[in-house]
């Protein structure tokens, strides 16, 4: 199943600010405006447990901090951040590999979308490969395919980590102090 967190009918920018999420079969020909799942008293560790609960593989949304993608993958569920716009439209959109449209980028995001899945690093963002289906199979070195503009510094130790499009640097915290890491 396909979920898209909804926030006034439009994809919700962080998935912590949802009330509902819809639920969509994975059938690109389904016109329907899906199942409404009601999730306004679980905590975002609880939505995600529920998603997959449904049998949610792939997860459509504004952003989720590193904690929750981390947990996303651990759950075996897909997710495509980033996007923004009416929910039917990403819909569609998503089944049509049409999400790198300008008009679904979400402030703040620009550039192609980000397809995370669980990979060696546990921190992957490759781009999907065109014509593949929904984000399985990838082209080339997936280390390589996390896009990095500068570095996110850790103000006490000087520890430096790339930063990727998408997640801003103070939601990773330093391995070494623990501290948040700032734009570098």
């Amino acid at each position: 199943m396909l979920a898209i967190p909804v926030l006034r009918s439009r994809v919700a920018p962080v998935l912590n600010w949802c009330s509902s999420i819809h639920l969509f079969p994975e059938d690109p020909a389904y016109q329907g405006l899906g199942q409404e799942v009601s999730v306004s008293h679980l905590d975002a560790g609880q939505r995600l447990e529920l998603l997959r609960e449904r049998g949610v593989n792939t997860l459509i949304c504004g952003a989720l901090s590193p904690d929750l993608l981390y947990h996303a993958q651990k759950l075996g569920i897909k997710v495509v951040c980033g996007v923004a716009g009416e929910v039917e439209e990403v819909r569609r959109s998503y089944w049509q590999d049409g999400l790198d449209q300008p008009q679904f980028w979400l402030p703040g995001c620009r550039g192609p979308r980000r397809y995370r899945s669980g990979f060696r690093s546990g921190r992957g963002c490759p781009r999907m490969a065109r014509g593949s289906e929904r984000g399985d199979r990838f082209t080339g070195n997936t280390d390589t395919m996390v896009r990095t503009v500068g570095v996110c510094v850790c103000p006490d130790c000087g520890f430096q980590h790339p930063h990727e499009r998408g997640i801003p640097c103070y939601q990773i915290t330093c391995p070494r102090c623990g501290q948040r890491l700032a734009r570098g």
